[in-house]
């Protein structure tokens, strides 16, 4: 027999074996995923697509998203389409849930710094189902937007294996349709903000580190510009700068979650 079939019979084999030995548990409640695809079954269609082996239904419906845009410098709520505040800021936040919520705080940890990369599609689904509410409701077009992850340093997505924002960006952009724009590049392998203490010394820390590949795919579009986590703002703040001064329009950074 041709050599893929038995590769392919091992693969099932394994995954059976380890869900046998190694039962798959809810990332969030560490209980037993008892309802979710085994490994040796088809992988559902959706982007989360209802059970999962990742994290139990009870825990992926305790997600509570929000229903609006942000504020990025006091994350007051923002009335539809009408900025409320800081006037002179040239993005508004856009942030799926809270970083408080243990259950999605875990997703984004185990994505992050864990390597996990089979959660994307988890947190782009919860993405997604924010981000088609807001636009909604807030009457934009969708369609007028295109996607721009925030890059990783070449040496640091090396080392993770993958850059968490470009997972997000490319299901959104698949979902929604919308041209993907590797426009950003990070020039400067500066230290992980969530080492830094304050405000000032993580703004100190990301200046510079961006550039942009090709200003004419920037200018005069309206960009979501993608982040797994909003924290002290510093990193969206450099990107929103480097991609405004490349002509781009009407800005909304869109994460999973903001502290």
């Amino acid at each position: 027999m041709p050599y893929a079939y038995y590769t392919m019979l091992w693969t099932k084999t394994k995954n059976i074996l380890l869900d046998i030995f190694f039962p798959p548990i809810c990332l969030a409640c560490q209980k037993l995923l008892t309802t979710g695809p085994a490994r040796h079954r088809p992988e559902p269609k959706a982007l989360a697509g209802g059970p999962n082996k990742l994290i139990c239904d009870d825990c992926l419906s305790s997600i509570k998203l929000n229903t609006t845009l942000f504020c990025p410098v006091c994350r007051a709520r923002l009335a539809q389409n009408q900025p409320i505040c800081h006037f002179d800021s040239p993005y508004v936040l856009g942030a799926a849930g809270n970083y408080d919520d243990p259950v999605l705080q875990n997703l984004i940890h185990y994505f992050k710094y864990k390597k996990f990369e089979n959660i994307a599609p988890v947190l782009s689904e919860i993405l997604v189902r924010y981000l088609e509410n807001i636009f909604r409701n807030w009457e934009l077009e969708i369609r007028n937007f295109i996607v721009v992850p925030i890059p990783l340093h070449f040496w640091r997505e090396r080392q993770r294996g993958f850059n968490q924002a470009k997972l997000l960006g490319e299901a959104m952009a698949k979902h929604f349709n919308l041209p993907l724009i590797l426009g950003l590049k990070r020039i400067k392998n500066n230290k992980p903000q969530i080492k830094l203490k304050g405000e000032e010394a993580r703004r100190k820390n990301i200046a510079g580190c961006f550039a942009i590949k090709n200003p004419e795919e920037i200018k005069g579009k309206n960009i979501l510009l993608l982040d797994d986590v909003f924290t002290s703002g510093a990193t969206m703040n450099e990107a929103v700068k480097i991609l405004k001064a490349a002509g781009a329009r009407k800005i909304i950074a869109l994460v999973a979650a903001k502290a």
